[in-house]
């Protein structure tokens, strides 16, 4: 019978902690990505890990296709997606909706995951990147949506008040591009009719858009 004393017992566990984080830190070396558009369909396969990591290349070929290996997300993912814990596929779970998953419009919108391989003997964590591209899917919006202004019968052309810009959750590529006067009391507007737009980019990058009388 062996015992170990305090002192043994804390440095066997810091040695056997050492290698695991030294095991830890090899498998983590390199990251899978992936670009996807938003709005995919519910059980769309993004990614097969197996194949994707070169598993085969790992481990031998009856534990890669025999079925030996587990799969789980060590993290809760940012984005609807789960990983299929036989098969090692990443695959949709929900509406993938890129304005929802990033709070800003700004490029690129990237989700990273940590997929765990087990059981113990063959622990690798598979680091995974998703970019996720955006489609036209959001309508411009003003806020508030209506307003309303008085205005003198007595107003020289060229006064007038500044309108609210619309917003428009997508990214620049697919937001608002223009503006147009639709219809004045309740009919379609003329371009020689008494009201119009002027539109003015400011220094800030924002928009002006201003009704003229």
């Amino acid at each position: 019978m062996i015992f170990l004393t305090s002192k043994t017992a804390v440095n066997m566990l810091g040695l056997i902690l050492t290698v695991f984080l030294l095991f830890t830190k090899h498998v983590e070396g390199s990251e899978l990505h992936y670009t996807i558009p938003e709005e995919l369909p519910v059980g769309h396969v993004i990614a097969d890990i197996v194949a994707d990591a070169r598993l085969a290349a790992h481990y031998p070929a009856e534990v890669v296709f025999g079925g030996e290996l587990r799969f789980t997300l060590l993290t809760l993912p940012a984005m609807p997606v789960i990983v299929d814990e036989s098969s090692g596929q990443l695959i949709t779970s929900g509406r993938v909706d890129r304005e929802a998953i990033c709070a800003t419009s700004a490029a690129p919108c990237r989700v990273r995951l940590d997929v765990a391989v087990h059981p113990v003997q063959y622990f690798r964590i598979v680091k995974v990147a998703v970019d996720i591209a955006d489609v036209n899917d959001c309508d411009p919006v003003f806020r508030p949506a209506a307003i309303v202004r008085d205005i003198s019968e007595a107003a020289s052309t060229g006064s007038g008040f500044v309108i609210p810009t619309a917003h428009d959750a997508d990214t620049p590529q697919f937001g608002v591009t223009k503006y147009l006067l639709t219809e004045v009391d309740g009919q379609p507007a003329a371009a020689d009719g008494p009201f119009g737009l002027s539109i003015s980019r400011k220094l800030d990058g924002s928009t002006e858009v201003r009704r003229k009388a």
